[in-house]
């Protein structure tokens, strides 16, 4: 195959970059396989460990060698005529979490026609940019295309470290038990008090079993038109393993209502929240923290008729 030409990239002209930005590609590719973002520093880090390459100390410079990615990809999806997703919105700000909004300028092509006038959009949309890259098939041939050697990717349990050590999964239960007067009414209560949610959006009143694409109902839903939110609630009574089970559903459910959104050409920034109206143990908590999913403890009073 012809070795790709990255005198074609304009960040990779200068002498420095035109060395970095080819062995970044293979990087974030091993990164978007492995399905987990990572700080400038890392990849400054990583190119060191892996190419020998000497750490600069202004990781903004880094920047520009994401962007010399996202440029050589734009050049093949041109060449393809067919969208690849921007694979340098997987390189985040270590205090923000976040791609940088120039994620979106040096990607025109990738976000055409996407709402984008509020921060808020653009933050949804760039969320929506990473998920394709971790779900996107096709890495090994852009490698090729690019002549970028595949690093293997990480498999398996990953490295411990202090706070990060493996959290148990929940008991799953198979088959379902009656719905409690408790849990109806906590339902009720959820739908029809949507000014406990305004962290997430000014709704109208919700309702209850709103049905999913999936097939999946909801326990409580809320839509002003820009903005939707799914509720699970379990209520005082669940165990701690149920209450965990809420953790993975509202995972499930804020896919689900993002990709319908998506489907539909609406931003996708759909939320879901889990409801109680009992605290989590430390270790739901910490559940909760490394899945980044809304917990919302409700007076004990709503799941009373």
């Amino acid at each position: 195959m012809e070795k790709f030409d990255w005198s074609k990239v304009e960040f990779a002209r200068t002498r420095w970059r035109s060395q970095v930005i080819p062995d970044a590609l293979p990087i974030l590719i091993r990164w978007a396989q492995e399905g987990e973002a990572h700080s400038y520093s890392d990849l400054a880090q990583e190119l060191h460990d892996t190419f020998g390459h000497e750490i600069k100390p202004r990781k903004d410079l880094y920047g520009t060698v994401a962007g010399g990615v996202a440029q050589a990809l734009q050049w093949l999806s041109e060449q393809w005529k067919e969208p690849i997703p921007p694979l340098h919105a997987i390189v985040i700000n270590k205090a923000t979490k976040h791609p940088g909004e120039g994620a979106i300028t040096i990607s025109p092509a990738y976000f055409a026609g996407k709402k984008l006038d509020t921060e808020d959009e653009r933050r949804a949309h760039l969320r929506e940019a990473m998920e394709d890259v971790f779900t996107y098939p096709d890495w090994d041939r852009v490698a090729r295309a690019l002549g970028a050697t595949m690093l293997t990717p990480a498999t398996g349990a990953l490295l411990e470290v202090a706070a990060d050590a493996p959290l148990p999964l929940p008991k799953v239960q198979e088959g379902g038990k009656p719905e409690s007067d408790e849990h109806k009414a906590l339902k009720a209560w959820v739908a029809s008090h949507p000014e406990e949610f305004v962290d997430y959006g000014i709704f109208p009143a919700g309702n209850n079993e709103k049905l999913l694409s999936s097939g999946d109902r909801l326990d409580a839903h809320f839509d002003n038109g820009k903005q939707r939110l799914a509720v699970e609630v379990k209520t005082s009574r669940c165990s701690e393993d149920e209450l965990q089970r809420g953790v993975y559903q509202a995972v499930k459910y804020r896919a689900i209502v993002r990709a319908e959104q998506k489907a539909m050409r609406f931003v996708p920034n759909g939320e879901a929240v889990l409801v109680c109206t009992r605290a989590p143990n430390a270790e739901t908590r910490a559940l909760i923290k490394r899945l980044q999913v809304r917990f919302q403890q409700v007076p004990l009073g709503a799941e009373q008729k």
